[in-house]
C-alpha cells in the first residue's frame, strides 16, 4: 500500500507546472468544443403584437389618443438572441413587447419607446422595429348631437310611418378634434322584415357636416337609440267625386260646379287589415273654394275613415270645372227676314214666316241681352226660282250675341217666284 500511494504521490508532484499547464489547455478545449456544439444564434420574430400599459389610466385622467393605439402600431418585429438549444424552443408566446403610457399627464405629442421582453432565462431580446412610436394625446370631451333616421328596404304592401325616437339627441364622446368634426348622428333601420309595429334599439352611426361617416372607434362606447316604427299593411282604395263635390262650398254667387277630378285617382290607405279591408274608397276633407268664378284647382287632405291611421299620398290635387248655369228665355213669333235675294224683281214667301227664339245663357247675358238683337234671316245668295226646302235659318251677329238663340224652326222652306 505504501509504494502504491509513493507512485500517485509522484505523479502529482513530478513536473506538477507541466501538469497544470495541460490541465488549464485541456479546459479551454473542453470549452470550446462544448460552444463549437451549442452557439449562440439569433431569431426574428414577425408580427408580434403590442400591448399599451397604462391605457385605463390615462382615460382616467381624461386624456385619450387621437388615433386609436392599435392603429398607430399594431405589431412588430423582434430580434431575439440565444443559445442554439434553447432557440429552437424559443416561439412568440415567451415574446412580450408594450408601451408604456403611465408617464403621460397632460394632452401632447409624444414620442415612446416600444419594449421587448422574454421569460426565456437563456436568451434576450437584441431589438424590436419599430423602436419607437408618435402618439397626439387630446383631452377627452362629450358632445350632444341630432340624430337622423334613415328607413331603409320598405316592403311593397306595407305603410311605414315616421319612426319615433325615444331621445332626438345623443352624446358623442372622444379625443376632442375627432367629437368637433361631428355634425350629427344617423340612425339606419333596415325594415326588411318589419311587418308590424316594431319597437327596437338601433345603433347609430356618426357623420360630418358633408355628410361622411366618421369610423366609429374613433369614439368611446356603443351609442344607439330606442325607436318605434309604425308598420301596417296598404290598400289602394278611390276617391269619392260625388262626395266631395258634395262637400265642397265657397262658390261664387250663380256658379255651380260641373267637373271634379283628382290627381291622382287612387291612394292607399294603411291600417290594421280587419279596419281597411271593407273599405273601397274615401273622400277629402271640406273645401271651401273662397268665391271662385271659374274652373280652379286646389290642394286637399285625404279624409281617413275610422281605423286608418294614414294616407299616401295624404293630399292630392283636386280640379273644379265651374260654370254658371245656362239659363233661357224665349221670344215668340219672331218673323223671319230674307236676304241677298239676287234679283229684285222676284218675289220671296217663307215658310213659316215666323217662329219662337229661345236664347240660352248666364243670368248676366240674358240681362244684358235686348230682343231687339234678335234678327232672324234666311241667307238666299245664289237661289233662283223656284221651291227651296231646308234653307237654315241664321241670326244677325251671332256668335257676337253673348246668348246662344235657337229657332223652333230651325230651318224653313223658300219659295222665288
Amino acid at each position: 500500500m505504501s509504494k502504491i500511494a509513493a507512485i500517485i504521490k509522484r505523479l502529482f508532484v513530478q513536473n506538477w507546472k507541466m501538469k497544470l499547464v495541460a490541465l488549464v489547455f485541456a479546459f479551454i478545449l473542453w470549452s470550446f468544443v462544448i460552444a463549437e456544439e451549442n452557439p449562440t444564434r439569433t431569431k426574428i420574430f414577425q408580427d408580434i403584437p403590442v400591448t399599451y400599459t397604462a391605457a385605463d389610466e390615462l382615460r382616467q385622467k381624461g386624456l385619450t389618443s387621437s388615433t386609436p393605439l392599435t392603429e398607430i402600431l399594431n405589431s412588430v418585429t423582434v430580434t431575439a438572441e440565444a443559445p442554439a438549444d434553447a432557440l429552437d424552443y424559443w416561439n412568440e408566446n415567451m415574446l412580450e413587447v408594450s408601451v408604456d403610457l403611465s408617464q403621460i399627464n397632460e394632452a401632447g405629442e409624444y414620442v415612446l419607446r416600444v419594449e421587448g421582453a422574454t421569460t426565456l432565462t437563456q436568451g434576450h431580446i437584441v431589438s424590436v422595429e419599430p423602436s419607437t412610436i408618435t402618439v397626439n394625446i387630446e383631452e377627452i370631451v362629450t358632445r350632444t348631437v341630432p340624430v337622423d333616421i334613415q328607413l331603409i328596404n320598405q316592403q311593397e304592401g306595407f305603410y311605414y310611418g315616421e319612426p319615433i325616437l325615444e331621445t332626438e339627441t345623443v352624446d358623442v364622446t372622444g379625443a376632442r378634434s375627432n367629437v368637433e368634426k361631428v355634425a350629427r348622428a344617423v340612425c339606419t333601420i333596415n325594415a326588411e322584415d318589419m311587418m308590424e309595429p316594431t319597437t327596437a334599439s338601433y345603433t347609430v352611426s356618426f357623420v360630418d357636416s358633408d355628410g361622411e361617416e366618421i369610423r366609429s372607434n374613433l369614439f368611446t362606447g356603443s351609442t344607439s337609440v330606442i325607436a318605434e316604427v309604425p308598420v301596417y299593411p296598404e290598400k289602394e282604395v278611390g276617391i269619392d267625386l260625388t262626395a266631395v263635390s258634395n262637400t265642397t262650398t265657397g262658390l261664387a254667387e250663380g256658379y255651380e260646379i260641373t267637373g271634379v277630378t283628382v290627381e291622382p285617382q287612387t291612394v292607399y290607405i294603411a291600417g290594421a287589415l280587419e279596419n281597411i279591408e271593407t273599405i273601397e274608397s274615401v273622400t277629402l276633407e271640406a273645401i271651401d273654394l273662397d268665391g271662385a268664378a271659374g274652373d280652379t284647382v286646389v290642394e286637399a287632405s285625404v279624409r281617413l275613415p275610422d281605423g286608418v291611421v294614414a294616407a299616401e299620398p295624404s293630399v292630392v290635387q283636386v280640379r273644379f270645372a265651374i260654370t254658371q248655369p245656362e239659363l233661357s228665355r224665349t221670344y215668340s213669333g219672331v218673323e223671319i227676314a230674307a236676304r241677298n235675294l239676287e234679283d229684285d224683281s222676284l218675289e220671296v214667301s217663307i215658310s213659316p214666316s215666323a217662329a219662337d227664339i229661345t236664347v240660352f245663357g248666364t243670368q248676366a247675358a240674358l240681362d244684358d241681352f235686348s230682343a231687339l238683337r234678335l234678327r232672324p234671316f234666311v241667307d238666299l245668295a245664289g237661289l233662283g226660282r223656284g221651291i227651296h226646302r231646308n234653307v237654315p235659318v241664321k241670326f244677325e251677329n251671332e256668335p257676337d250675341l253673348g246668348v246662344r238663340p235657337v229657332a223652333s224652326s230651325p230651318s224653313v222652306t223658300v219659295t222665288v217666284s
